[in-house]
């Protein structure tokens, strides 16, 4: 009913940002995952609502999010539950931003998962776990590079594994290039060097890169 109501607004972005909330939380329902505003608005993306938005009790998107969060949990009533930090917090409002932590937390720790794998495909290979360690001293950071001679054909599902995953990051996740980086959240990925050993192993010239990630009017591919 409250859907219904939101989605009769006569503001169109109101009308928009409804929608969109209502798929991903489906999604989320579908997939397991447990619905937290914050959540819900990060998969929504940059075209969607903000938080600031979502929290506003004018806007009814919050109250639309709680009364899909407690659907959920209702229907998981009675289920083993592991429960986490949130559960053993009594304020509502500190319980419900914990959650959403938890929530991003949980996110973040799949495409982290995901990407050791993909690193692990790489030949020669690498040692993630030294890379990381010695980034956070200040050292050589992890650069990505084309296969030489010697290792083409050991990698020869490597460019295609490449460009699944970006194109999962820049489609699905939000992953955007801004002057040549790769950045979520305008936050840093890969710097412009990266990115151009990225492209070189996926093996596209700089215009098919340009044309597949919609950048124009940059230098070498990258906007």
């Amino acid at each position: 009913m409250l859907y219904d109501e939101i989605a009769a607004s006569r503001n169109s972005i109101r009308r928009e940002n409804i929608r969109a909330i209502k798929e991903v939380c489906d999604q989320m329902e579908k997939d397991g995952v447990q619905i937290a505003a914050a959540e819900v608005v990060r998969r929504c993306g940059p075209d969607g609502p903000a938080y600031s938005t979502v929290c506003n009790t004018g806007s009814k998107l919050g109250e639309y999010i709680r009364l899909r969060v407690d659907e959920q949990a209702s229907r998981v009533k009675g289920k083993p539950n592991k429960g986490g930090l949130a559960d053993t917090v009594l304020d509502p409002v500190l319980q419900a931003q914990i959650r959403d932590k938890e929530s991003q937390a949980r996110w973040l720790q799949k495409e982290n998962d995901a990407l050791r794998t993909l690193l692990k495909t790489l030949r020669p290979g690498v040692d993630i776990d030294g890379a990381i360690a010695n980034a956070s001293k200040g050292g050589q950071r992890l650069l990505l590079s084309a296969p030489g001679p010697e290792t083409g054909k050991s990698n020869e599902g490597l460019p295609a594994a490449l460009l699944k995953l970006m194109d999962h990051l820049v489609g699905g996740r939000q992953y955007c290039f801004i002057k040549g980086r790769l950045t979520i959240n305008k936050k840093g990925v890969l710097d412009p060097s990266d990115v151009i050993a990225y492209r070189d192993a996926s093996k596209l010239s700089p215009e098919d890169w340009s044309r597949r990630y919609e950048l124009q009017g940059t230098d070498d591919g990258q906007r």
